[in-house]
């Protein structure tokens, strides 16, 4: 803010200031929207209520935006936080939840959904209980390392135990893979 007010007369830095306003409140609103939408979906009308109303949905989508906005602030005006450690835990938890379940379902045709979302669970809760051990530990040489590579191997590691644990994909869906495979190939 001061480069700009000290580079360019009042207007245009007002309006240049405008502008970056502008744009992070485009994308501040576009993502709580997406995020509440899915909240609404993927989780409450899909495990919570599946015969939910437009109206009941709406409610959910309402209460998900002020929930996550009340949250959102929370996290801004903690001092310490800050936007790269925020995105650092966002890339591990995200890294640890998919990466081994995109991995493992293009190389072996044995995953299930049931292996993904023990991977997908288990890799987002080393994490969270990695920053937590790493702050409470901080002695511990372990817990220095990023939570990334902790939670990515327990990932893999319960991908594989459940799925092979648990029945094997149909028939349909390992000729779909097959299918897939031989078009990746060409």
């Amino acid at each position: 803010m001061l480069m700009a007010n000290n580079m360019f007369p009042a207007v245009l830095a007002g309006i240049f200031l405008a502008a970056i306003l502008a744009a992070s409140m485009s994308t501040a609103d576009s993502q709580l929207l997406v995020t509440a939408a899915s909240i609404s979906e993927d989780i409450y009308n899909q495990y919570i209520n599946k015969k939910a109303t437009d109206k009941q949905k709406l409610k959910v989508v309402r209460l998900a935006v002020i929930l996550i906005a009340v949250l959102s602030v929370g996290i801004a005006f903690d001092p310490n936080s800050s936007v790269f450690g925020l995105v650092a835990n966002a890339w591990a938890g995200l890294g640890a939840a998919f990466g081994p379940v995109v991995l493992l379902s293009v190389f072996w045709k044995r995953m299930n959904s049931f292996g993904a979302m023990a991977g997908m669970v288990g890799g987002a809760a080393v994490v969270l209980m990695w920053n937590v051990l790493e702050k409470t530990f901080v002695q511990v040489q372990i817990f220095q390392l990023y939570e990334l590579l902790p939670a990515f191997i327990v990932s893999f590691i319960l991908i594989v135990i459940v799925s092979s644990v648990t029945k094997e994909p149909s028939k349909e869906m390992l000729v779909t893979f097959e299918e897939v495979a031989v078009a990746a190939k060409n």
